[in-house]
């Protein structure tokens, strides 16, 4: 169990909002544990998915985890209060892109579009152009409404434009087609892949469409990635970096494998140090342990209100309460941190796609 080691680690420092710290860890588990820990201790904590990809793949079975990542790193970047990214060890095999391509589009009640520009910067910017938007990524011109799904939202937004004014903003259901009545301020839009000029989309283009990997289809959306070149860098060297856990097996297992982007050596890192006065807690009956530990400060940790109601707690005397979606159970000789929340398992959720000249006769859809 690695959450007493970040605890102690992130307790015993003071990072600045400036300071680029990166925790590098084994798995998605791993690395949500050390989110939670993070948390805890009130820093903003940015997780980025578990992108488990070979040099070559295509990448759009990785739409969701890239989704994520260019969410993540947005956020991060924007963040200007105390502050940590945490990645899984594979996701950093190739270098991630640079801070200066995580831009966002502002656009308010009754501005005036210029609605060619925002077409090429849309698509310049990664959005697929669609007839109906049923997907985050998507976007629909159709006469004076404007559809979109941008990245780092739970729901589409509908602009409704008056000649080339900004009328209103609501967002609407993508199974009705329907817009809410609560009319918007304004709408942020982030890049649905990198922030790109429209010379250094051309750029990366053509170097995809050269491509000698065995794809069927050499687009960005495919291979992008693979090619970022100038436009990426390696996290390991920008970031102070630190192992969360001993690596060096899955490290010896990947690299004798395959022969990721990322040369080897950059993950020559320390490790942070070992907790000496704080370790994992099992907690069966928290009742039991809160009535053993009565002298020590106990802190409950719960989602919200109506968990801690419903947890049969016998007194809520002498208890600190943080209300986060977190889990963190640790203990030490001065204090005891008990989590009511449970493990909720994700479901994948992956975007269909078919490619029509992938079909062959007599193939059902």
């Amino acid at each position: 169990m690695l959450q007493p080691d970040v605890y102690e680690y992130l307790s015993s420092k003071d990072i600045q909002p400036k300071e680029k710290r990166l925790l590098v860890c084994k798995n998605d588990k791993e690395a949500q544990e050390t989110c939670d820990t993070a948390t805890f201790l009130k820093y903003q904590a940015f997780k980025l998915p578990d992108l488990r990809v070979s040099e070559g793949d295509d990448l759009r079975s990785f739409q969701t985890e890239i989704f994520e990542l260019i969410e993540s790193l947005y956020a991060y970047y924007h963040c200007e209060a105390k502050k940590l990214l945490i990645a899984p060890l594979r996701t950093l095999l190739l270098p991630l892109p640079k801070e200066a391509y995580f831009k966002s589009i502002e656009i308010e009640f009754a501005a005036t579009l210029k609605m060619q520009e925002l077409k090429e910067q849309l698509y310049h910017w990664g959005y697929s152009f669609v007839d109906i938007v049923t997907q985050k990524g998507e976007v629909s011109f159709r006469g004076d409404i404007i559809d979109i799904y941008p990245l780092g939202r739970d729901q589409a937004y509908r602009l409704s434009l008056f000649d080339e004014e900004v009328e209103n903003i609501r967002r609407f259901d993508l199974d009705s087609q329907k817009s809410d009545k609560e009319e918007l301020e304004s709408i942020s839009i982030l890049p649905a892949f990198l922030a790109f000029e429209k010379e250094e989309y051309e750029a990366l283009k053509a170097r995809v469409e050269k491509s000698t990997l065995d794809t069927f289809v050499k687009d960005i959306d495919s291979l992008g990635f693979w090619y970022l070149n100038e436009f990426a860098e390696n996290y390991l060297e920008s970031f102070e970096a630190l192992w969360v856990s001993d690596l060096k097996e899955e490290l010896k297992e990947i690299y004798s494998l395959d022969k990721p982007l990322i040369h080897e050596e950059s993950f020559q890192l320390k490790q942070i140090a070992k907790a000496a006065k704080t370790r994992a807690l099992e907690v069966a009956n928290p009742n039991a342990i809160i009535k053993s530990n009565e002298h020590k400060r106990i802190t409950i940790i719960a989602k919200n209100e109506s968990i801690v109601r419903g947890s049969e707690l016998n007194s809520f005397e002498n208890i600190n309460f943080v209300y986060e979606d977190i889990i963190v159970n640790l203990i030490s000789e001065a204090e005891v941190i008990i989590s009511l929340n449970k493990p909720v398992k994700r479901k994948k959720v992956k975007k269909a796609s078919i490619i029509l000249d992938e079909l062959k006769l007599g193939d059902y859809v």
